[in-house]
């Protein structure tokens, strides 16, 4: 079959918490996805929700402090792409915190807005003081003859 690769795959990196890694974290997700020949659609809305949790992993789950582990998980298969982001930060379950409309909160606060209308599933856990955020974007059928 042309098109996107069938194959299950899996890349990591970890990032220090400082800001001045953000682009490249963004980077990373964004090429993770062109390897893998994900529509850049669903790569763009994979990048704009990984960068977001990032961030806010930055300035609120590390408080700023910029030395602390952020590790970002990509993997893809002929289903779905997850982009997986892992702290030591404080607990935050974005569940427990539905996002508001655009239009009704402060500049800046629109992070957990953006990741929940572009991905399909957003799924928290904490275990051995890590949290895991998981990021998932359905991949559309491919179609057939291509």
């Amino acid at each position: 079959m042309e098109g996107r690769k069938e194959v299950a795959r899996e890349v990591v990196v970890t990032i220090d918490s400082h800001p001045r890694w953000l682009q490249l974290a963004r980077s990373f997700v964004e090429r993770s996805c062109a390897e893998s020949e994900i529509e850049p659609s669903v790569a763009r809305d994979l990048v704009i929700a990984a960068g977001e949790a990032i961030s806010n992993v930055m300035r609120h789950g590390y408080g700023g402090d910029e030395t602390r582990p952020i590790r970002i998980l990509c993997r893809h298969d002929p289903i779905a792409v997850d982009v997986e982001i892992w702290d030591r930060g404080c607990r935050f379950d974005p569940s427990e915190h539905p996002p508001e409309a655009p239009d009704h909160v402060r500049r800046g606060g629109r992070g957990l807005y953006l990741i929940q209308a572009t991905m399909d599933d957003v799924a928290y856990a904490r275990k051995d003081g890590w949290n895991r955020l998981r990021l998932t974007k359905r991949l559309p059928a491919p179609v057939a003859g291509q």
